[in-house]
């Protein structure tokens, strides 16, 4: 392989880890704007595709960006300069900067997204929450703390580790929390299997506020507590998941994680409260 990589050959080694196929059949995945024959001496990672990211690569050099969330999720009926979405398109093609997307392939790879939040949570012999029948790919992940620990001191743990400063929970403060069930973005749909499973805690993002009711069942089917980190702080450790992947296999193109948080939202703590 030559020393600099092309589109190609990373967009190969990328979805050797995490198929295409393996990508939820809502999904966009792949190459999105860009030539895959260009080759690559510097990327940016960041986990959403914005100005400020574009801007960023821009001032990098860099003619590749990878992101997690697809930047054309949906069809785009024409490409101007007016809208959010067929602008950034535009501004890519003009500056020449290639776009390329690893989502739910991604959520589903062994060692994916889930594994990068259990890793920063310090969990231990992790697993696929909800695996495949061939256990190659699945989704979530499932692992122990070191050892037990209130949930009041679990949720400190949370909210340092994944840096907000804010949580959504519900749960007894008092539980004592050693399984600990993790899905990096929306993983509503992962509450039940997160209790079949034994867990003492589920911590994931994007939970809907009639599903946080679910803890409070007392017909003798235990839920373990809801932390609702954020989905952006739950998901954000795949930048340095894809830097640290890409720069083992591609050493001479040099890799960089954005200096800027991609999300849109922010917390307003109030100074009264």
């Amino acid at each position: 392989m030559p020393k600099t990589p092309t589109i190609r050959q990373i967009a190969e080694f990328l979805e050797a880890w995490a198929p295409l196929s393996s990508a939820m059949s809502y999904d966009n995945v792949g190459l999105q704007v860009g030539n895959p024959n260009a080759e690559v001496r510097t990327a940016l990672l960041g986990l959403d595709m914005t100005p400020e990211l574009l801007n960023e690569a821009k001032a990098l050099g860099a003619t590749l960006i990878v992101t997690h969330h697809p930047l054309l999720f949906r069809p785009l009926h024409a490409v101007t300069t007016e809208t959010y979405v067929p602008n950034l398109v535009w501004r890519l093609a003009a500056e020449n900067i290639a776009l390329y997307s690893i989502h739910t392939n991604l959520d589903a790879a062994s060692g994916g997204v889930s594994f990068a939040l259990a890793k920063q949570l310090g969990l231990t012999h992790t697993e696929f929450l909800q695996p495949s029948e061939s256990g190659e790919t699945g989704f979530g992940a499932i692992g122990s703390l070191l050892a037990p620990i209130r949930l009041q001191a679990f949720l400190e743990i949370v909210a340092e580790r994944l840096e907000t400063p804010a949580l959504r929970y519900v749960g007894d403060s008092e539980a004592c929390i050693k399984r600990v069930a993790v899905c990096g973005g929306a993983g509503s749909n992962l509450i039940a299997e997160a209790a079949s499973r034994g867990a003492d805690a589920y911590v994931t993002a994007d939970i809907k506020y009639h599903d946080f009711f679910n803890v409070l069942d007392t017909q003798g089917h235990p839920y373990p507590a809801l932390i609702d980190a954020g989905h952006y702080e739950t998901e954000k450790f795949t930048e340095s998941l894809l830097v640290d992947a890409l720069a083992k296999e591609f050493p001479h193109t040099v890799w960089r994680r954005t200096q800027t948080s991609t999300s849109p939202v922010r917390t307003f703590i109030s100074p009264k409260r």
